[in-house]
C-alpha cells in the first residue's frame, strides 16, 4: 500500500472514530499519527542530509491538527540551503499540495530562521510550539534553543495580549455574535492558545495538572479550561467536515449540519441549531472567565517576584499597580456585602482598572454562594442601584458582573436571558450582550467627549437630570424576552420589583416601569405610521402624556436601535425619531395645531421661501392648487421647500431629483410625472437593479394626476462618499430616461436572492389588511417579510394586478426584515372575496 493511500485509509478511520465517540483528544492523536508516517515516507528523499531536521510547528507542533487545518512545519539546515537542497525540499512540499494538505513551510538555515522570527511575532509563537520530527536531533535542539534564548519574554507577553485585543476588537467585543469565529471569537481556542503561549515562553510546563501544581490553576479552573476546550475543538472539527475546508466561522449554513454532525435534535421549544449555539456560547463564556485570572497571573510573573505594593485604600483593600487586592482574600466569604464593595471601589477610582488576579479568584468562589439571603441585605441592595447612581465605568462593571455570572444570580430574572439567542432578522446579539450594548449607548449619550455623536440626545440627557433611571431602564427593558408573552408586558412587575426594592423615588419607579412598558412605542410610531398626520402625533401624545416621558422614551429609543444592530441606525432613522419628539413636544405644549392648522403653518413656510426666491404668488397659487391640500398634511416641511422649490415655476414637465442627505450613506429622490400603470413598481425597479436597498418611499397623487414620489434609498455597501456623485448621476440618468419613456427594465432577468441570514431565519410573512373607518375604499395594508432584492417592487406589482391604487407607502427597513405599511384606494377591496385573493396573492410574492 503506498504511502497516500495509507494516509488516506488512517485520516478515514480517525474521522470515523471521532464522529463515533467525539471525542477530539483521540481524533488528534489518530490523525497526527496518519501524518507523520506520510511524512516519514515523504521525507525519505530528504533523509540523508546530515545537517538537515523537519519540525512540526503551530498547530501540529502542540498535537493539535484539525480536519482542513494548515500543516504547519519547519525545514531547518545548519548552513545555508543549496540550489539542489531547495528543489528537494520544494518537491517535498508539492507533493504536500497535491494531497491537499495545505502546508504552510518555513525553511532556511538556523541562523536565517533566528533572524526571521525575531522579527516576526506569529512566526515567533510558530516556533514556541515546535517538536522534533525527523532529522537531526542535535540541530533541531540547537535551533529551538537558540530561539527560546534571544525570545524577550516581556515583549513577547505585551505583543500577545496586544494581538488578542485588536483579534477581540474585530469581534465587536464579544464572542456572542450570530456567526463566531470558533478560533478567534473573545473566548475561542485562540485565548485558550494565547494562555498556554505565556506560560511556555516563561518556561513553564504547559500541562494543566503541571500548572495547577505551579499554582497557577486551580483544580476547578483546569477543569473548566478543559471543558471549554473539548467543546469548542468538538464544534470546530465538527465544523470542518461539514464544510470540507478550514472553515472557522459558524455562518448560518452551517449551523445545522454541524449540530447535525454532533448528533443534536430539534426539541424542548429549541432547535437543533440554537443548543449548538447554546453549547458554543458557554465555552467561550467560561474561558473568557479564565481568562480574566490567568492572564493578568502571567503578566504579572514577568520580572520574577512579587508585583510592587502600591497604596493602601482602606483596612480592606489595597492598590497594587492599576489593580485593587484584598489584603486577605478570605474576605468575600467572612462579609458577603464587601462582593459588591470591591466593584463599588473599582467604579469610584480612575486609577484602578482591574481586581488583582488572587482577589478576582477569591471573589468569583464567594460570589457563586449569591442567593435569597445576599439580596435580602439592604446594604447590598443599595450598593447595587448605587452602580447606576454612580454612572461611571457602568456598561464595564455591568459586563464583568454579567461575565462571572453575578447578574444572574443577584436577579435570577436576568439568569433567563443570558445567551439567550433572538431568532429575528434584525438583532444581532444575545439578550444580554443587547441589553448590555444598549446601557452602554445611554451611558455614551451623556459624555461630553461622545457629544459629536448625537448632539441632540447629548443636549437632551444634559437637561433631563438624575439619569440613573434611564440606565435602569436601559437595563430592564428587555429582560422578560424569552418567556412567551409580550415582553413589554411582562418587564413591568420586574421593573417595579426592582424600584421598590433597591429605594428608587416613586417618580421614578413609575418612570422605569412605564418605560420598560412602552420602550417600542417610539420606534414603532416614528417608523411605521404617518407622523406627518396630527391624529398621529395627537394619539401618540395621549400615551406619552409629559415631556419628562416624552425626552426619556426618546433617549431609550435612540440608544436601542443603536444597540439592536449597527446597519440599523443612519442619519434617515435619526431624522424620523427627531421630527417625531418635536412633532410631540409642540403638542404636549398645546402648540401642535389640527390639521389645517398644519396645513397653513406648512405652507407658509413654503410661501416664504419662494416668495424670497422670487417666484411670483400667482404662480404659487397654482401650486397649491396642483398640490391639494393632502399634500402638506403627508409631507414634511423640509420636503415641501425642497419639492416646491423645484415645481414652482413649472409643474407640467416630468421632472427627476436627487439630493445625498448630509453625513449618511442615503439619497433623497423625487419623481415627479404624469400617473401611468405600475408606475411605482417600476421604480422600484430601478433602485434595486442599481444595488439600492428603500429606506422609505412616499407614493402621492396630484390633484392633476400626476406622481410626486419620494424615496429614501441607501447606497450599496463597499462604496467610498467620494464616488457618491458618481453613483448619483447615474442613477439619475436612467430616472430621468424613464420619466421620457425610455426604459429597458422590463427586459431584465432579476436576482431575488435573499441573504444567507435571511434563509437561516426564514420567518412565515404577514399581511393585514383593514380598512380606514369613515373613508369608504380605503385600506390599510401592512405586510412583515424577509428583506431581498425587488420586494417592493413585486409588491406594488400584485397591487396593481387586483385593482389596487397604491397612494400612500411607509417602508421600514430593518436590515434582512421589512416591515411595510401601504394607504391604499380601492373599489373592490369591499368584497371579502377580493380581499382575501389580494392578501394570498401578497403572501405568494412574499414567500419567493
Amino acid at each position: 500500500m503506498s504511502a497516500q493511500a495509507l494516509f488516506s485509509k488512517q485520516r478515514d478511520l480517525a474521522v470515523e472514530t471521532f464522529l463515533a465517540k467525539q471525542q477530539p483528544a483521540v481524533f488528534f492523536a489518530q490523525y497526527g499519527v496518519a501524518v507523520e508516517v506520510l511524512l516519514a515516507a515523504l521525507w525519505q528523499p530528504l533523509a540523508g542530509e546530515k545537517d538537515l531536521c523537519l519540525l512540526a510547528t503551530g498547530g501540529f507542533g502542540r498535537g493539535e491538527l484539525y480536519p482542513y487545518s494548515d500543516l504547519d512545519l519547519a525545514v531547518v539546515s545548519a548552513v545555508p540551503v543549496s540550489d539542489g537542497l531547495k528543489e528537494k525540499i520544494a518537491d517535498f512540499v508539492q507533493t504536500l499540495w497535491d494531497m491537499k494538505l495545505m502546508p504552510s513551510v518555513k525553511s532556511g538555515s538556523t541562523e536565517e530562521l533566528c533572524q526571521s522570527v525575531a522579527e516576526d511575532i506569529t512566526g515567533d509563537t510558530a516556533f514556541i510550539e515546535a517538536r522534533f520530527l525527523f532529522g537531526s536531533k542535535d540541530l533541531a535542539a540547537q535551533t529551538l534553543a537558540r530561539m527560546n534564548a534571544q525570545r524577550d519574554v516581556g515583549a513577547f507577553v505585551e505583543a500577545k495580549m496586544l494581538e488578542m485585543q485588536q483579534r477581540h476588537a474585530k469581534s465587536q467585543g464579544s464572542g456572542a455574535v450570530l456567526e463566531p469565529n470558533v478560533k478567534t471569537c473573545p473566548g475561542g481556542l485562540r485565548d485558550i492558545h494565547t494562555m498556554l503561549w505565556l506560560a511556555k515562553a516563561q518556561g513553564l510546563d504547559t500541562k494543566l495538572s503541571s500548572l495547577v501544581g505551579q499554582g497557577i490553576l486551580t483544580r476547578d479552573e483546569a477543569a473548566m479550561l478543559t471543558q471549554g476546550y473539548r467543546q469548542l475543538s468538538v464544534i470546530r472539527i465538527h465544523l470542518h467536515l461539514c464544510a470540507k475546508r478550514a472553515q472557522e466561522r459558524l455562518i448560518f449554513d452551517l449551523q445545522s449540519q454541524t449540530a447535525d454532525s454532533m448528533g443534536l435534535q430539534d426539541g424542548g421549544g429549541q432547535r437543533k441549531s440554537e443548543k449548538l449555539m447554546r453549547i458554543f456560547y458557554r465555552a467561550v463564556k467560561s474561558v473568557m472567565q479564565l481568562n480574566g485570572i490567568l492572564l493578568p497571573m502571567l503578566q504579572n510573573r514577568i520580572g520574577g517576584g512579587e508585583a510592587q505594593l502600591g497604596e493602601e485604600i482602606d483596612a480592606d483593600y489595597r492598590r497594587t499597580g492599576r489593580q485593587i487586592a484584598a489584603k486577605d482574600t478570605e474576605i468575600f466569604r467572612r462579609d458577603p456585602m464587601q462582593i459588591f464593595n470591591i466593584i463599588r471601589l473599582l467604579q469610584s477610582r480612575s486609577d484602578i482598572t482591574a481586581i488583582e488576579p488572587q482577589t478576582l479568584r477569591a471573589w468569583w468562589g464567594a460570589s457563586r454562594d449569591i442567593g435569597r439571603a445576599f439580596y435580602g441585605n439592604p446594604a447590598n441592595r443599595r450598593l447595587f442601584a448605587g452602580f447606576f447612581r454612580h454612572g461611571d465605568g457602568l456598561t464595564h462593571i455591568l459586563r464583568f458582573l454579567n461575565l462571572y455570572g453575578v447578574l444572574g444570580r443577584y436577579l435570577p430574572a436576568w439568569e433567563k436571558i443570558v445567551g439567550l439567542l433572538q431568532h429575528d432578522l434584525f438583532h444581532i446579539y444575545p439578550v444580554d450582550d443587547h441589553i448590555l450594548t444598549v446601557v452602554h449607548n445611554m451611558r455614551r449619550l451623556s459624555l461630553e467627549a461622545r457629544s459629536h455623536e448625537h448632539p441632540f440626545a447629548y443636549a437632551l440627557m444634559q437637561s433631563f437630570g438624575d439619569p440613573a433611571v434611564l440606565y435602569l431602564a436601559a437595563f430592564f427593558h428587555d429582560i422578560a424576552k424569552g418567556r412567551g408573552g409580550d415582553h413589554s408586558v411582562e418587564g413591568i412587575e420586574d421593573a417595579k420589583q426592582f424600584a421598590a426594592d433597591h429605594f428608587l423615588s416613586s417618580d421614578e419607579g413609575e418612570l422605569l416601569a412605564w418605560l420598560v412598558e412602552h420602550h417600542l412605542l417610539m420606534s414603532a410610531v416614528a417608523q411605521k405610521e404617518d407622523t406627518q398626520d396630527p391624529e398621529v402625533v395627537a394619539a401618540f401624545c395621549r400615551r406619552v402624556k409629559t415631556h419628562r416621558r416624552l425626552a426619556a422614551l426618546y433617549l431609550l429609543t435612540v440608544a436601542d436601535i443603536r444597540g439592536t444592530n449597527p446597519k440599523l441606525w443612519n442619519t434617515w432613522r435619526a431624522s424620523l425619531l427627531e421630527s417625531l419628539f418635536h412633532a410631540a413636544d409642540r403638542h404636549l405644549s398645546g402648540n401642535g395645531g389640527s390639521p389645517d392648522d398644519v396645513f397653513d403653518r406648512r405652507q407658509r413656510e413654503a410661501a416664504a421661501l419662494l416668495t424670497r426666491a422670487g417666484a411670483p404668488e400667482k404662480q404659487q397659487q397654482k401650486l397649491w392648487k396642483v398640490l391639494g391640500s393632502a399634500y402638506f398634511v403627508r409631507h414634511q416641511t423640509r420636503e415641501i421647500l425642497w419639492h416646491t422649490a423645484n415645481l414652482v415655476h413649472d409643474f407640467e414637465t416630468p421632472l427627476i431629483r436627487s439630493r445625498i442627505l448630509p453625513k449618511s450613506d442615503t439619497f433623497q429622490v423625487m419623481v415627479f410625472m404624469p400617473n401611468g400603470a405600475r408606475l411605482f413598481a417600476r421604480l422600484c425597479r430601478i433602485f434595486s437593479r442599481h444595488g439600492f436597498d428603500i429606506l422609505a418611499a412616499r407614493a402621492f397623487i396630484t390633484e392633476h394626476d400626476y406622481i410626486l414620489d419620494t424615496f429614501i434609498v441607501q447606497i450599496p455597501p463597499g462604496h467610498d462618499p467620494g464616488d457618491y456623485p458618481d453613483i448619483q448621476s447615474a442613477l439619475e440618468a436612467e430616472l430621468n430616461s424613464f420619466i421620457h419613456g425610455y426604459s429597458v427594465l422590463d427586459s431584465q432577468n432579476y436576482d431575488y436572492r435573499i441573504s444567507r441570514r435571511g434563509r437561516y431565519m426564514a420567518a412565515a410573512p404577514l399581511v393585514a389588511i383593514s380598512q380606514e373607518e369613515d373613508y369608504p375604499g380605503w385600506f390599510t395594508v401592512e405586510i412583515t417579510a424577509v428583506n431581498r432584492a425587488y420586494l417592493l417592487a413585486d409588491i406594488a406589482e400584485v397591487f396593481f394586478a387586483h385593482q389596487v391604487s397604491l397612494r400612500y407607502a411607509k417602508i421600514a427597513t430593518l436590515d434582512e426584515r421589512v416591515e411595510d405599511s401601504f394607504i391604499v384606494y380601492s373599489t373592490v377591496l369591499d368584497n371579502p372575496k377580493n380581499q382575501l385573493a389580494l392578501k394570498q396573492a401578497l403572501l405568494e410574492q412574499l414567500s419567493v
